[in-house]
């Protein structure tokens, strides 16, 4: 299965490392202040129990910073989004309802955010997928790359195996639609050939003939399984996660992007969801 197949694991050597309330005092800094976790308590049927919690002013924050705006203009910008939007779906499609939709929705891109304290928390991962992911992940910036390589290994040979063969998607240049093909077994036969073919080849090259492996994996097919260490900033993986998570992206990459999000969330249940998704409950 697809999902068995790509993995993202915290990368054991190297744990993640801030916090939300990290993330907030970076951003006092520049006033000379700081900021504590909030203390409140739960009970269980033994006893109760302390738990920690970013305070809201904080939280709002926090908002300000991802967001450009303060809490209230944010609701209020969705307010005034929404009934364009609805006037506009009960008027013609080219009116000058369309270009307020749009000019509002412009003034929101166009608000400067303010990156820099989502900056100070950490994450490394240990990542499997297949080359064609790895390769598209890889135009991500300040995103460092360290990558299992076939030039100086040649066992442990391993191709992505999909349960589903998606239609090309008619309305973009590249992309798939949510159709499969009709004739999946066929389709899965031919591809298993060629794959069992192509590693046949690079046994082949690498062991009978003497070929150097950097150069017999060429044969390769792009479906070849690869693993790396990927590490950056928790604002350098929110902004992956922000592009891989659309519903364009490529379904393995968004797998990917996925699973690197359950960890932000987990180490930044505020900061995280807001700079991924623009709100906290994502």
């Amino acid at each position: 299965m697809p999902e068995e197949q790509i993995i993202v694991q915290l990368n054991p050597d190297v744990p993640p490392t801030g916090s939300d309330l990290g993330i907030t005092n970076a951003a006092r800094k520049s006033f000379g202040r700081r900021s504590e976790w909030e203390t409140y308590y739960e009970t269980n049927d033994y006893e109760e129990y302390a738990k920690y919690r970013l305070k809201d002013k904080d939280k709002r924050l926090l908002e300000f910073l991802a967001r450009g705006m303060t809490a209230d203009d944010f609701d209020s910008f969705i307010e005034k989004v929404q009934e364009e939007a609805y006037d506009e779906l009960v008027s013609n499609w080219f009116n000058t309802q369309r270009h307020d939709l749009i000019d509002t929705l412009w003034q929101w891109r166009n608000t400067p955010t303010h990156d820099t304290p989502f900056n100070h928390g950490f994450f490394s991962f240990e990542i499997k997928a297949p080359i064609f992911v790895a390769r598209q992940l890889v135009k991500h910036e300040y995103l460092i790359m360290s990558e299992y390589s076939r030039r100086y290994i040649t066992d442990d040979v391993e191709f992505y195996q999909p349960t589903v063969w998606r239609k090309a998607a008619e309305d973009v240049k590249q992309g798939s639609s949510d159709e499969g093909v009709e004739d999946v077994w066929q389709v899965s036969d031919e591809y298993q050939g060629i794959t069992e073919n192509a590693l046949n080849v690079y046994k082949h090259l690498v062991d009978v003939q003497g070929v150097a492996p950097e150069q017999a994996r060429m044969v390769l097919p792009q479906s070849l399984m690869t693993s790396w260490t990927y590490s950056g900033t928790l604002g350098a993986f929110a902004k992956l996660c922000r592009l891989r998570l659309a519903k364009d992206s490529q379904y393995e990459t968004r797998l990917v992007a996925e699973k690197i999000y359950d960890h932000l969330k987990e180490q930044f249940p505020v900061a995280a969801p807001l700079l991924v998704f623009g709100c906290v409950d994502s």
